[in-house]
Formats: C-alpha cells, sequence, structure tokens
C-alpha cells in the first residue's frame, strides 16, 4: 500500500506547529480510525455491503495498524458497520499511530512540565516538509478549479469533520472555508462518505454522553 496514508496525513495536521494537538485526544481517534478504513477501501481491501464491513482482500498492506483492522474485520461474524468500527477501532487509536510515526521517524515526541508541573506532551514531525506537503495538497484542491483525487477528497471530508481547518493556516473566513471543504468531498464514493458520517456520529455520541 501507499507510504503516505491518510491515516497519517490526518495524524500530522491534528497538531499545531508547537506540536499541541488542535482538537480532543478522543476526536482525532476516531478520525485516525475512519482514516485507516479509508485508506483501506480506497486501496480496494475493504467494501461496505448490505451495511456492513468486509474484507475482499486479506493481504498484508505492511502498516501493523492497518493489518490488525483486516484480521479484526475478517474475524468478526457479526453485521458491523462503518460507525461501529470507528468506535471499536478508535479506542487508543492517538497512541497507537503515534508510537508508530515516532518508531519510523515521522515525528519526535517531547515531554514538558505546565506551570513545572503537569507533564505535557509535543508532537513535530521530524521532517517539516512532511507537514507542509498535506497542507499544499488540501491547499491546491481548494483553489483548483476540478476535483480532487480521491484521497485528498476524503482527507477535506475528514478536516471538516474533525475541524482541523486552522492547521491549514489559510487567510479567509472559517465559514467559506469548511464549505470549501464540502465541496471538495463531492467526487467521494458513497462507502467514504459512510466512513466520514461514521466518525461525525462517533464524535457527536461522545459530546453529548
Amino acid at each position: 500500500m501507499e507510504v503516505n496514508l491518510l491515516r497519517n496525513d490526518v495524524f500530522l495536521l491534528a497538531h499545531d506547529d508547537a506540536g499541541k494537538l488542535i482538537a480532543s485526544e478522543a476526536s482525532i481517534s476516531a478520525g485516525l480510525a475512519g482514516a485507516a478504513l479509508i485508506d483501506l477501501l480506497l486501496a480496494g481491501r475493504i467494501a461496505v455491503a448490505a451495511g456492513r464491513l468486509d474484507v475482499i482482500d486479506t493481504a498484508l498492506t505492511g502498516d501493523e495498524e492497518l493489518d490488525a483492522t483486516l484480521d479484526a474485520i475478517a474475524l468478526n461474524t457479526a453485521p458491523c458497520g462503518p460507525r461501529a468500527w470507528v468506535s471499536w477501532i478508535s479506542a487508543g487509536a492517538y497512541e497507537r499511530v503515534a508510537d508508530a510515526l515516532a518508531g519510523t521517524g515521522v515525528v519526535r515526541r517531547t515531554t514538558g512540565r505546565r506551570l513545572g508541573l503537569l507533564p505535557v506532551v509535543r508532537t513535530v514531525p521530524v521532517q517539516d516538509e512532511d507537514l507542509v506537503r498535506v497542507r499544499g495538497r488540501v491547499r491546491y484542491a481548494l483553489h483548483g478549479r476540478e476535483l480532487p483525487d480521491p484521497a485528498t477528497a476524503a482527507l477535506c471530508g475528514l478536516i471538516r469533520v474533525l475541524r482541523l481547518e486552522s492547521s491549514l493556516l489559510l487567510s479567509m473566513p472559517t465559514s467559506d472555508l469548511l464549505l470549501g471543504l464540502e465541496r471538495m468531498t463531492a467526487g467521494n464514493a458513497l462507502t467514504v462518505r459512510q466512513v466520514t458520517n461514521a466518525v461525525d456520529a462517533v464524535i457527536t455520541a461522545a459530546t453529548y454522553r
């Protein structure tokens, strides 16, 4: 599978330039879970049929998190749809992805002290170009005249749902930016929209729990 996973792009955009999370860890975990499912959908490894997720290609992806997700879906016998899988996969997803990216040298994690007492973890890209690349893809899509490729369109949808638009550093009204992100998702497949909506539903349910 592609090295530049949608899941990794979401993780990078989830932090400001100082390495602080822009949204809650629970919300980002749901977004990472959704991104992993979309990565598998776009790669033709899973499909949504009759409201449930099924594996259609069991070959290893080379990514530990995605392979574990494939195994879990393949072994499951209950008719579970995108929302259930986003909810289950999201448990601990932020830390798992953070550890994986730190292990491969994509991000660097440091721990400081707030007010000299509370530990604060900051996560920044080892190479600034990685975040610049992700921001550039979305900016180009927003300013272009054509719909973006499927992965970028899906990323736009997740940015909108997770409210990570501030990470794009675009000088335009938030309402216009959100509308632009929504417009970019027009070409998304139904299954991708279902997963994005599932992420939104999981975050909303957690907010009002």
